[in-house]
């Protein structure tokens, strides 16, 4: 199976429906099921690289194909719904697993490896899989490029604090077809720094969290997530800068229950003006194959 740019979940932290919520959203979601259900987000670039491994990947495997051949993980930041520990021990039961799995954390995440094998709790179990060869932690620099699973990427800063209180890792990725993909979960408005590192960047695809979806008055430039509202503002920001052009394909991720439905959020966006098409992602879409 070709995993290439699929979106094995789509929501925020407490997932749609969040099993411990009755809100109009997450019964809608029950009821109606298909689109409208989102597991923790995680994109699947290759068959070797996907961005970030949270809490339900092992569901989403089931569906939208095995984790056999990944081999690398870039790790937005340290929240467990993005970077979770029980994944590591899921990698470590594997019978036939040849090769680690390399975790990437930017400079200020990668003090969760030295929090994990301090840890009273943790310390010993992680340096089992250490030892046994199941993980493997990686550093990466903001603004540094690497090349990981034959795709270049570069870290730039987000607007978000992770379990560390480290700044979210967006990062900025050069696939092997040629062309160019942001990935902006979890921020809210860019950084000054992330705008000018993206100027004239001319995306083909931008991956862009839409957490509180049609939550009003959080503000023009909102900490931490964005909303559609801010999210329409950025898209046009950046449109203005040259990093997105008209063609450019922008990617809605990372929504929660907080005020609006799939199928809302999806008509709000149908009914405004971009400079380039728009899409409320959902659990298994493939990028490029969302109009089939």
């Amino acid at each position: 199976m070709n995993n290439n740019l699929v979106f094995y979940g789509t929501g925020a932290a407490e997932a749609i429906p969040s099993p411990f919520c009755s809100c109009r959203v997450c019964r809608f979601a029950r009821e109606h099921g298909g689109r409208e259900e989102r597991a923790r987000s995680m994109l699947r670039v290759s068959d070797e690289l996907s961005l970030d491994l949270g809490p339900d990947a092992v569901l989403r495997a089931m569906r939208f194909g095995d984790l056999t051949k990944l081999r690398h993980v870039l790790v937005t930041h340290t929240h467990l719904d993005h970077f979770s520990y029980d994944m590591m021990e899921v990698r470590s039961m594997s019978l036939d697993a040849q090769e680690p799995l390399v975790f990437w954390l930017t400079d200020e995440a990668f003090r969760a490896v030295e929090c994990f094998r301090t840890s009273e709790f943790l310390g010993a179990e992680t340096d089992r899989l250490l030892k046994k060869g199941a993980m493997e932690f990686r550093r990466l620099e903001y603004g540094k490029t690497e090349t990981v699973a034959g795709v270049r990427v570069t870290p730039l800063r987000g607007n978000h604090r992770g379990q560390i209180g480290e700044n979210s890792a967006n990062y900025l990725l050069e696939l092997p077809d040629g062309r160019t993909l942001y990935y902006g979960l979890d921020t809210g408005w860019y950084l000054p720094e992330t705008f000018e590192a993206l100027r004239g960047r001319a995306l083909d695809l931008l991956v862009s969290e839409c957490t509180y979806g049609l939550t009003p008055d959080r503000g023009e430039q909102p900490e931490g997530h964005l909303d559609a509202f801010a999210c329409e503002r950025l898209i046009h920001a950046l449109f203005e800068q040259g990093t997105l052009t008209a063609s450019s394909r922008v990617y809605l991720t990372h929504i929660n229950h907080h005020a609006s439905t799939g199928a809302e959020l999806t008509a709000w966006f149908a009914q405004r003006s971009f400079p380039c098409p728009v899409t409320v992602a959902w659990d298994g879409m493939r990028i490029g194959e969302e109009e089939r």
